[in-house]
């Protein structure tokens, strides 16, 4: 529910500690400070939201960089592992010391934070002088000011994480403008006692009324209020708001890689961009009836079972409708996409909801390339069909080549919301890839035909 600290301090010295946190305090920078002792640091956890860790140069006892660099960048290294959550995006390190050296610190680390340990790894290093903010000796603060303008120009050396740094910030502001829109929504005169709270529920009441429908504000109030508030907060958020901050050259940010992306970078790309799959701690799960949810395929697949249900074998579904042989067959899994109309979701309605068969199919090499003919799986493979629509290359799993969905728009399957019960769901297909595929649908089942006499 709150806001984390951005700004994250780490020092061996009390005085060090709170006079950089008096500076900060100074110029209104919430930040969150750590006295490093070597009892201490065992019982340290990860703190969300960091975005500049200062890290105090000689934190081991009785070691120095000029002394024993091996034992102090083993104790930073432990920090920094203990300290940042990987899952809470970018963040700086400032090296902050008397005589700061970052180059060995950031070399050390490169060698020693790989693969997976990777993700703890700061954008970029830089190195501030604690004489030039703080008086040494006690701590007393020296020049808040010079310590603002020269944190903006170390964080302004790197575009990119100036960029997202940026974007944060307009969000932060966007939620901002968002909040204060609701709290006007409550007249004045209503504000001056007990009830200014009741008087907001109401709002609130209105806004999941207006997300969900005249009658259904209880049953999911955080679903609805989301669907009203999100558009609202996307526009604030490209409107650029500026209480947020100086306006900041986004090119400056941009790196043209002037080869093309790999079929393994699309695909990553597109999945962050249409694919949801809440698999961090906190997300709430994908339920079955959602708009767009993709299904883990729920029933037996055998012969009796399909015809039963869309009138066709697995054959039929693999040979005429799919046209792929046996073998890379067993590289494909069934899925069941739910479409409909946004409204309908926003409103759920009695009745079943709609359901299309799906192929998940990754690509039989990895660049998803096809040599005569071989794998049929192919990125650029042809639509034979007419009944097949198509995602763009997406990444299902680390342990798959990349691939895409294939959706089929004359087999659907109508299903009571309460034989949804117990469906595992893989993930759910965004806004834009959901619509294209309702849209795709309503153009097939409208399709008009003409009776004519043949010449």
């Amino acid at each position: 529910m709150l806001i984390n600290s951005r700004f994250v301090i780490v020092d061996d010295k009390p005085q060090h500690l709170l006079g950089i946190k008096e500076s900060l305090d100074f110029l209104r920078l919430d930040c969150h400070s750590k006295l490093y002792t070597d009892e201490e640091v065992a019982n340290w956890g990860p703190l969300p939201g960091t975005r500049i860790l200062f890290l105090d140069k000689n934190l081991a006892t009785g070691a120095t960089m000029a002394t024993d660099n091996k034992v102090a960048f083993n104790v930073l290294l432990e920090v920094i592992q203990k300290l940042i959550c990987p899952d809470s995006g970018p963040y700086g390190l400032v090296l902050w010391a008397d005589d700061p050296e970052v180059d060995e610190l950031k070399k050390y680390l490169f060698d020693r934070l790989t693969g997976e340990d990777a993700k703890h790894l700061p954008v970029f290093f830089t190195e501030l002088r604690k004489g030039d903010y703080i008086n040494i000796a006690n701590g007393d603060v020296l020049n808040p000011e010079k310590l603002r303008t020269d944190i903006l120009e170390k964080v302004s050396e790197n575009p990119q994480l100036r960029a997202l740094l940026t974007w944060e910030a307009d969000v932060a502001a966007a939620a901002d403008a968002v909040l204060r829109s609701m709290i006007d929504l409550v007249p004045l005169e209503n504000r001056a006692s007990d009830e200014f709270s009741d008087e907001l529920g109401k709002v609130l009441y209105k806004l999941s009324q207006a997300g969900a429908g005249k009658d259904r504000a209880t049953e999911n109030p955080r679903e609805s209020i989301n669907r009203v508030l999100v558009p609202i907060l996307s526009d604030r958020i490209a409107e650029h708001d500026p209480d947020s901050g100086d306006t900041f050259d986004w090119g400056t940010s941009l790196v043209d890689p002037k080869a093309a992306p790999t079929v393994e970078v699309q695909a990553s790309v597109n999945s962050a961009i249409h694919l949801s799959f809440a698999r961090t701690a906190r997300s709430t799960p994908i339920a079955p009836t959602e708009l767009g949810a993709v299904i883990e395929f729920p029933f037996d697949i055998n012969d009796k079972v399909l015809s039963e249900i869309w009138g066709v074998t697995e054959a039929q579904l693999r040979e005429k409708i799919f046209q792929i042989d046996e073998a890379e067959w067993a590289t494909c899994l069934l899925r069941l996409v739910q479409i409909g109309a946004s409204c309908d979701n926003a409103q759920p309605n009695l009745g079943p909801l709609l359901y299309l068969l799906a192929v998940e199919w990754p690509f039989g090499a990895p660049d998803g390339s096809n040599v005569n003919g071989k794998p049929q799986l192919h990125k650029n493979r042809k639509v034979k069909s007419g009944m097949e629509w198509r995602s763009p290359v997406l990444k299902f799993s680390a342990d798959k080549n990349a691939g895409k969905v294939s959706v089929f728009r004359n087999l659907s399957i109508s299903v009571p919301r309460p034989h949804t019960e117990g469906w595992k769901v893989a993930y759910r297909f965004r806004e834009e890839l959901i619509s294209e595929l309702t849209q795709e649908y309503a153009r097939y089942i409208s399709r008009p035909g003409i009776v004519t006499l043949p010449s």
